[in-house]
């Protein structure tokens, strides 16, 4: 029996196992965080100090060094990369609301549509214009008339010939040649194309796509392309109408 004892208290492990010590770790005289030191505060530079600093060649020297560390950045060349997307569009590109019914069934009251302001205008381009007579935001209308296109007022109908279908003389009968537009003027357009056999060079004819809810040429006349802001290109809004414009 107490040969069995002592070989179950050899056995048993438990009272007898020591815990390891981890040894010490040596401290190197250094702390992560320096104790007992204020913060720095800078000095305010005056005015003539700070005008001081600006000529001296070396301020300048250090300050294309880091401009040219910060382009050396993916971040910073992708932030001046869309920086000048979004100049670009703002100088090419301008937005307008379409309002009225007088492009029906082109627009909608309340479209929004996009607006290029370098882009040369053909016939029945859609542009946008400032109104001479009025002080309205601006008018969108389609583009009949181009500078060369021959005219001819009688009483208070015009025929157009635009210049690529163009004839020796325009007839007055129902049964128009092919390409004359006749259009019916209100007494102040008539008054003002008259004296003229050829749209002027910078002059245009233009008309809403809904010809009785439209105040256009047939009602003042010509417009310059002083007047003109630019071609409408795209329409944004509604979304389910979205897309180029033609």
């Amino acid at each position: 029996m107490e040969q069995q004892r002592r070989k179950s208290d050899r056995q048993s492990p438990v009272g007898n196992k020591k815990k390891k010590r981890r040894p010490p770790q040596k401290k190197t005289g250094k702390s992560s965080k320096k104790k007992g030191r204020a913060p720095v505060r800078r000095k305010k530079l005056t005015w003539k100090q700070r005008l001081h600093r600006l000529k001296q060649p070396s301020f300048w020297k250090k300050t294309g060094k880091n401009f040219l560390r910060g382009l050396r950045q993916k971040e910073t060349l992708w932030l001046l990369l869309l920086l000048a997307a979004v100049l670009c569009f703002f100088l090419r590109f301008t937005a307008h609301q379409v309002d009225g019914q007088s492009m029906e069934p082109t627009f909608q009251n309340g479209d929004r549509i996009l607006i290029v302001k370098t882009k040369e205008i053909t016939r029945y381009s859609i542009v946008a214009f400032d109104p001479k007579y009025t002080e309205d935001d601006s008018y969108v209308k389609r583009v009949i008339g181009l500078p060369g296109d021959k005219i001819q007022v009688r009483g208070l109908s015009l025929y157009l010939l635009p210049k690529e279908n163009e004839q020796d003389e325009v007839e007055d009968s129902e049964e128009l040649s092919d390409g004359t537009i006749k259009v019916t003027l209100s007494q102040q357009a008539a008054n003002e194309l008259l004296h003229l056999d050829r749209i002027p060079a910078d002059h245009y004819f233009v008309q809403g796509d809904n010809r009785l809810h439209s105040s256009d040429s047939r009602e003042f006349g010509l417009i310059e392309s002083t007047q003109i802001e630019g071609i409408v290109v795209y329409r944004y809004y509604p979304l389910n109408t979205m897309g180029l414009v033609h």
